[in-house]
């Protein structure tokens, strides 16, 4: 229900950016300006369709450059809109409102222009570099042993993804040296032939642990398939089990990857498999669910007999970046960290990549070792 309210908010907030934006210009170059708008909001979905990698990272660049624009320009114009309708309220005659609307707007928009330079220069680092998170938790089920489990979630290769992060990523879980790892989906924006023109497969083939490393997918698997084919890509790992609506099991614990919400809708007939036809034989071994999109368990699997002892999800990055890190937490009841849906112990990630701007402001990547 709140998506059905936020999704024509979202679009009713982009018409009034554009309205904003026009008259940045004068007069005879507003159709300009309002082009470059359109160009600018675009270009962080247009480079999925050219094969060239400059233009690749040109458009990535852009595009990365105008959506932390867009976010603060609708902040700001948003508030300076609030204060000139104050002053109408305090008898400020609407003429003299209209002239400090239009003297202030090219102001405004080289200010928001210096904050989003400012956003890169400090949220670039706090993105390259992710922290290492340890959460300590008891399973209804008891493990036959302590369980170390590492989950990190929304890669997002895409053109400004750089290939020393997944490095550490890699040189990270040797270190931990987890008995298992969960990845919740969200692997790539690049279809199949770039990821390995750029090396991630003998990076990506390295992570490996004793009980294994499980792969659940994500909504950006649906839009890079089948086409970008980076199904057939993880398919082609003999150190990934992908789970695509099926379970698991080994001596210690069942892990459940259910296909994302989006995936299911686009790529099958009948959509999500109900989790109880999912629910493991075996009731004396933790059960773990992975699910992208933590929306908590749908109306058909509401009458389990048994609920998942624990369940990780990625999707919503925290935010990523202010505002966004603001509006989050209103459109997902449990947007980042550890909580509990539909009574069920849950833990969403903040992401350890990025989904357009490669920025991090009020949110921090990350990777997580649960200690079960």
């Amino acid at each position: 229900m709140k998506m059905l309210f936020f999704s024509p908010l979202i679009l009713l907030l982009l018409f009034y950016a554009w309205i904003r934006f026009r008259y940045v210009f004068p007069k005879k170059y507003r159709r300009i300006g309002a082009c470059l708008f359109v160009f600018g909001f675009a270009a962080s979905f247009l480079y999925r369709i050219f094969r060239n990698d400059s233009i690749i990272a040109a458009l990535a660049i852009i595009g990365s450059l105008c959506l932390v624009f867009l976010a603060n320009w609708v902040v700001f114009c948003l508030l300076w809109d609030l204060y000139l309708g104050i002053r109408r309220l305090m008898g400020k005659k609407r003429l003299s409102n209209k002239r400090l609307r239009m003297r202030k707007q090219p102001l405004l928009a080289g200010g928001i222009a210096a904050l989003t330079l400012a956003f890169f220069l400090i949220g670039g680092p706090l993105h390259s570099n992710f922290l290492m998170v340890t959460v300590k938790e008891t399973l209804q089920t008891t493990p036959k042993k302590t369980l170390r489990i590492a989950l990190f979630s929304d890669l997002h290769f895409n053109a400004l993804f750089q290939k020393n992060k997944l490095e550490k990523i890699v040189d990270s879980l040797r270190i931990l040296r987890p008995d298992a790892i969960f990845f919740a989906g969200d692997l790539a924006d690049l279809p199949q032939d770039k990821l390995r023109e750029r090396g991630y497969d003998s990076l990506f083939s390295q992570i490996r642990a004793p009980l294994g490393f499980y792969v659940a997918t994500g909504n950006h698997e649906s839009y890079m398939n089948p086409k970008g084919k980076t199904i057939e890509w993880l398919q082609s790992f003999d150190n990934v089990t992908l789970l695509m609506d099926s379970t698991v099991c080994n001596d210690f614990f069942c892990v459940t990857g259910r296909l994302d919400h989006q995936y299911a809708d686009r790529h099958t007939v009948k959509g999500r498999t109900p989790l109880t036809e999912l629910m493991p034989e075996n009731s004396s071994i933790p059960w773990f669910l992975i699910d992208h999109q933590p929306k908590g368990l749908e109306a058909k699997d509401m009458n389990l007999t048994r609920k998942p002892d624990f369940a990780f999800s990625g999707h919503t990055h925290a935010g990523q970046f202010f505002p966004v890190t603001v509006l989050i937490k209103l459109l997902w009841p449990l947007s980042h960290g550890l909580g509990e849906l539909d009574g069920i112990p849950w833990y969403v990630t903040s992401g350890i990549g990025q989904w357009g701007p490669p920025v991090r402001i009020g949110s921090k990547a990350e990777l997580v070792l649960f200690i079960f």
